[in-house]
């Protein structure tokens, strides 16, 4: 990475992909199948993140028509003021259920970006921001308001289909 400069997220690509189960499954409340997988794709100066969630189509949307602005332009270093961003986004969507899924697919591929621009292993680049983690854990379970500033800092089987 050059010293001085700032790299920035230049997009984010989003895919959902059906894959079929082998045999009806269920847990017991619910039967299916297929599984909905959504794959992110975060870029950056000639990288690419790679992040998904086993969720419904309206997470890729979501993705797309929301989280893809949010990110585009931000500091990729930068993925814990990223999250905080993402999650002010959705506010009036609410935060449980497709929108914390799409979410972690996005944050999920930040993380994967900084670490390749970096080529350190995601362990090291998680570690660095340990201490971010734990607040906005510790924070999240309290429910504390976080901080507003952004400056905190494979392809699917043959079988799949777009869905």
């Amino acid at each position: 990475m050059p010293s001085g400069n700032t790299l920035r997220v230049e997009r984010l690509k989003v895919s959902a992909f059906k894959i079929p189960t082998d045999a009806p499954e269920s847990d017991g409340t619910f039967a299916w199948d297929s599984t909905t997988l959504v794959l992110v794709e975060a870029h950056a100066a000639g990288n690419t993140g790679i992040g998904y969630s086993y969720a419904d189509t309206a997470a890729a949307t979501l993705i797309k028509d929301t989280l893809a602005e949010v990110v585009r332009g931000r500091d990729v270093m930068a993925v814990p003021g990223q999250w905080v961003a993402m999650v002010q986004a959705i506010r009036n969507l609410g935060r449980p259920g497709i929108a914390s899924m799409a979410i972690a697919a996005v944050d999920t591929a930040l993380w994967d970006l900084k670490a390749r621009i970096l080529d350190m292993p995601w362990s090291r680049c998680l570690a660095r921001s340990a201490t971010a983690c734990r607040f906005t854990a510790a924070a999240a379970s309290l429910r504390i308001p976080l901080p507003t500033s952004s400056s905190n800092s494979a392809a699917g089987p043959t079988t799949a289909s777009r869905a």
